[in-house]
């Protein structure tokens, strides 16, 4: 018996460690996981000398869309990138937990371990936790002057400026150089998204797979006011919650392409018979955004069209974040305003 014991461990060692997919973690691993949170670590999200402290991240609303509304303990592979690359296979827990006070909402946290990754973690560097079909985690630490940050923002689809001292982590996801023989006045157009912020998390999701439309229809649930400019909607779950909120009241308002519009499968007929505002362009050759804001601060954007097909069978991405500075309302206002002239 005593024989079979290192042979015994070896066994679970590989079990554990190839759940993973490879012992040493690599950036274009990133595209394997199906959600991702980002943010800029804050100080109460690194290690507290005084050990009396817990250490976890105190959950927000984006964080349990990524992890759920159930306390699960994690099979996670902790990643440090700085001068040197450390990792570290361990787990995390989630708790996720209910207040008589709280009338039914819940709030969750996630404790983490002590080692060198969590150590190593600094103010203004980028968290990353993303989590894979098999329900293990990634907690991912970038050192905030590393250059592979650039590529890990690449792997999620996200490109980073060259000069992130006085503008954005990101640029801008839209961009249309026809505007340009239009004249009107385009500062709306330069606006770029907001940089990670420190309170809340931005939230990656990829397809096939339902975290897209189901995140989407979260956000429509939950809004009194959505505006929406997206090339193409024949996502029919996501058509009836755009509905529903506006039989419950929800202001909203819709641009899309004129063509895509009048395509075989296109729902935009249906919600505009619901009497949604609903207009197409006029001023440009298409009309192939992907965004929309949910009570002038929540945003979702990325190359996720609102279809049955970009669900089921594409390889999509969505990003949903805060927009403090109103980029992109003021680009839908623009854009609205373009195309009633």
């Amino acid at each position: 018996m005593l024989k079979s014991r290192p042979f015994l461990y070896l066994c679970v060692c590989i079990i554990y460690f190839t759940s993973f997919g490879a012992i040493a973690f690599e950036v274009n691993e990133l595209s394997s996981y199906s959600a991702v949170a980002i943010k800029t670590m804050k100080p109460t999200d690194t290690i507290r000398p005084d050990k009396k402290y817990a250490l976890q991240i105190t959950g927000t609303k984006d964080l349990e869309k990524v992890l759920g509304k159930e306390t699960k303990e994690f099979e996670t592979l902790y990643v440090y990138i700085g001068d040197k690359q450390i990792e570290e296979y361990s787990t995390t827990k989630w708790y996720y937990y209910y207040q008589p006070s709280w009338h039914g909402r819940g709030r969750g946290k996630l404790n983490y371990k002590r080692n060198q990754i969590t150590e190593s973690g600094r103010p203004e560097d980028t968290l990353v936790v993303a989590k894979n079909v098999d329900d293990n985690l990634l907690f991912l630490i970038i050192d905030k002057g590393n250059p592979i940050r650039g590529e890990v923002f690449n792997a999620l689809k996200i490109a980073e400026l060259e000069n992130t001292t006085d503008h954005s982590l990101w640029e801008k996801l839209w961009s249309d150089k026809s505007e340009k023989t239009l004249k009107p006045k385009l500062e709306e157009a330069n606006s770029a998204i907001p940089k990670i912020p420190e309170k809340s998390w931005v939230r990656i999701y990829f397809t096939p797979g339902l975290d897209c439309e189901n995140n989407i229809i979260s956000e429509i649930n939950d809004a009194k006011k959505i505006d929406i400019a997206v090339y193409s909607i024949t996502n029919q779950n996501i058509v009836d919650a755009i509905i529903n909120a506006n039989e419950r009241g929800a202001k909203i308002r819709i641009i899309t392409d004129k063509l895509q519009s009048k395509g075989q499968h296109s729902l935009v007929d249906e919600l505009a018979d619901a009497g949604i505002p609903v207009t197409t362009n006029i001023k440009h050759k298409i009309e192939h955004n992907k965004f929309a804001i949910f009570d002038d601060k929540h945003v979702v954007s990325g190359s996720y069209n609102w279809t049955s097909n970009a669900s089921q069978h594409n390889s999509e991405n969505c990003l949903f974040f805060d927009q403090p500075q109103k980029e992109y309302s003021k680009r839908f206002e623009y854009l609205w305003g373009l195309y009633q002239k």
